[in-house]
Order: C-alpha cells, then sequence, then structure tokens
C-alpha cells in the first residue's frame, strides 16, 4: 500500500515539474512540487483575479477588517476561510526561507525578510511571504 502510494506521488511530482507554469511556481523560493500543483489546479493561471490581493484572500491569507467609527483594524489572518492545504503547504514553505535566512541578505528579498522578522516575528513573515507567493 504505501508502495503505490510513493508511485503516485512521483507520478504527480514529474507531471508537475512539466507544465510551464508549475516549473515557474517551483522556481519561487519555497514552493515545491506539491504547492506547486496545488496553486495551479486551485488559482490556474490567476486571470479571473484582479489582482494579487483577490488571490491571496481566496487563499485565505489576508488579514481580517474590524471597522468602527472610523477605525480601522487590522486582526488575524482567517483560518475558517479559503483553502486551508494550499495555505499550510505555503505557510511551510515559507517558514523553511525564513528559517535558512542568511546573517547578511544578499538579496533585496532577503533584507526584507531579516527586516520584517526583526519588527514583527518569524510567524507572521511567513504569513506575509506566502501572501507575496500567491
Amino acid at each position: 500500500m504505501k508502495d503505490e502510494f510513493t508511485i503516485l506521488e512521483k507520478a504527480k511530482n514529474s507531471i508537475v515539474r512539466q507544465v510551464k507554469s508549475c516549473k515557474q511556481l517551483i522556481a519561487l523560493g519555497g514552493v515545491a512540487e506539491v504547492c506547486a500543483g496545488m496553486l495551479y489546479s486551485s488559482i490556474g493561471n490567476g486571470k479571473q483575479f484582479k489582482n494579487g490581493r483577490e488571490a491571496s484572500a481566496f487563499v485565505g491569507l489576508t488579514p481580517k477588517q474590524y471597522s468602527s467609527g472610523g477605525k480601522v483594524f487590522m486582526m488575524d489572518i482567517d483560518k475558517k476561510g479559503g483553502i486551508k492545504e494550499l495555505r499550510a503547504a505555503l505557510y511551510q514553505g515559507a517558514i523553511s526561507i525564513v528559517t535558512h535566512l542568511p546573517d547578511e541578505p544578499k538579496t533585496v528579498k532577503q533584507a526584507w525578510l531579516i527586516q520584517l522578522v526583526k519588527r514583527v516575528g518569524i510567524k507572521r513573515t511567513c504569513i506575509a511571504l506566502a501572501n507575496k507567493t500567491v
């Protein structure tokens, strides 16, 4: 039974590696075959969304908003909405990137991540990176 699952998983990953859009997703940091396949199957080419924020809201990576008396409060992400499995896969990929950051940044993205970790912490940085990936 376990061997059959492994064979099917390898076949699925090889198919994902052959799709052009999935290859581009895999080129991003923190996105492997599983996550790229999930992103491509749920979002497709993304033409149905006006912008990246709508796509992130569809996945469930944008914070909830609470407004009262003209004051706007941004809360945590909505864990009940969106695609839970995809959000979890994106978070896992982001945490692998954030935990292996160098002391001295080599790219602009690494500098941004290092500053964000210092300012808001590791978990919120991972959500921000997953949001940016979408």
